[in-house]
């Protein structure tokens, strides 16, 4: 199967230069990093390198043999926090008053695990564990119900809700700094527990009994307020309103990508694909009930990050054949876009099977974590 995508995999293994950036110098706004990176695109966001996406992007990178690129993202973002304090939105002196969604233990596991590198790791995870307490547990982010929420120093919902990364979606209701997100926490006990078994590894016993705590509160929880049995799905809270939201989106399958639900409620949440599934992958959210206005990061768009974090979510508790479906239908849109545009996309239209349908700007050809999605799946799947 791998020979059907090849027209795919040798213009995304030519693209990689083409988004390869060497900003070792402040440039205007830019901030300079020390090693090169993969931004999103060769025409747009050209000399950025985003949090978030930088995740996806090394999953790519790892499994195209690009090891040392990889590592050279995840110590910009040292780099950045030794600086600054912040893992920054993005590599811009504006986006240092706020985040994305927090990636960081995911990508030092990723090198690690192929460079064992103990003094690297022993470094980073001293990061890892500044930005989880300082950033994400600081007073802030975490002062309701001891869950964190996305927030902006300005305290504005729209900049809290970029912060999320979902710019912008009808999930929140135009007030996201009033939610305790799913995703957001699901993110934050997965950094619990790689601080934990990162210390465990190094033989700090003290520091990981800490964090498996720290997890084991946090998911408690996220049981108490996120999880719907009768729904059998898990749904952001509004601390204000005291209440769940009722909106469904694919965020609420990231506690399968964490791991910390039981084999009966992954079984609940794994019934909810249906309504998100559709002939080019899944949907970000429900399709009913939406804004007026159309957000981008709600149906009919699917995004390639999205996707993995389901499937890799699926793998965890053993749903091996939703989760190959799943992934031969994005290969098989991202094929079909490409054969008849000559070129990957930030998001799909899933569908319709074509380019995404934008929303707070054109939808960006490329394109980074699309890219690097594709990769892993096929090497995931069709090898």
């Amino acid at each position: 199967m791998n020979e059907d995508y090849k027209g795919c995999l040798d213009y995304i293994e030519k693209y990689w230069k083409k988004i390869t950036v060497h900003l070792p110098k402040d440039q205007g706004l830019f901030i300079g990093l020390p090693n090169k990176f993969v931004s999103p695109s060769a025409k747009w966001y050209r000399k950025f390198q985003f949090y978030w996406d930088s995740y996806f992007i090394i999953l790519g990178l790892v499994v195209s043999g690009k090891v040392t690129m990889a590592k050279g993202v995840v110590d910009n973002f040292f780099y950045c926090y030794k600086k600054f304090e912040i893992m920054p939105h993005a590599n811009k002196l504006y986006h240092l008053t706020d985040s994305q969604p927090p990636f960081f233990t995911s990508m030092i596991k990723e090198i690690f695990n192929i460079t064992k590198d103990e003094g690297w790791l022993k470094e980073n995870v001293k990061i890892a564990e500044a930005e989880l307490e300082d950033y994400w547990c600081g007073e802030a982010h975490n002062s309701r119900n001891k869950l964190s929420r996305y927030h902006h120093p300005f305290d504005m919902h729209l900049l809290a809700e970029t912060e999320s990364g979902w710019d912008l979606t009808s999930r929140f209701n135009e007030a996201c700094s009033d939610y305790l997100p799913v995703d957001l926490n699901s993110c934050l006990y997965k950094y619990e527990i790689d601080i934990a078994e990162i210390y465990g590894y190094l033989n700090n016993k003290s520091k990981e009994k800490i964090f498996l705590e720290k997890a084991e509160s946090r998911k408690r929880r996220m049981l108490k307020y996120m999880w719907n049995d009768k729904k059998g799905f898990f749904f952001d809270y509004n601390y204000k309103l005291k209440k769940q939201s009722n909106f469904y989106s694919l965020a609420g399958f990231y506690p399968l990508w964490a791991g910390f639900v039981s084999d009966n409620q992954a079984e609940k949440i794994r019934e909810n694909l249906k309504m998100f599934e559709c002939r080019g992958g899944l949907a970000n959210t429900q399709k009913n009930n939406l804004s007026k206005e159309f957000k981008q990061w709600d149906y009919p768009n699917g995004w390639p990050n999205q996707q993995w974090m389901v499937i890799k979510g699926l793998l965890n508790y053993g749903y091996n054949k939703d989760a190959k479906r799943l992934a031969i239908k994005w290969l098989n849109l991202n094929k079909k876009v490409f054969d008849k545009t000559g070129k990957f996309w930030e998001k799909y239209h899933v569908v319709k099977l074509d380019v995404g349908k934008s929303g707070r700007y054109p939808t960006v050809e490329g394109f980074g974590w699309t890219n690097a999605i594709f990769v892993k799946l096929v090497k995931e799947f069709c090898e």
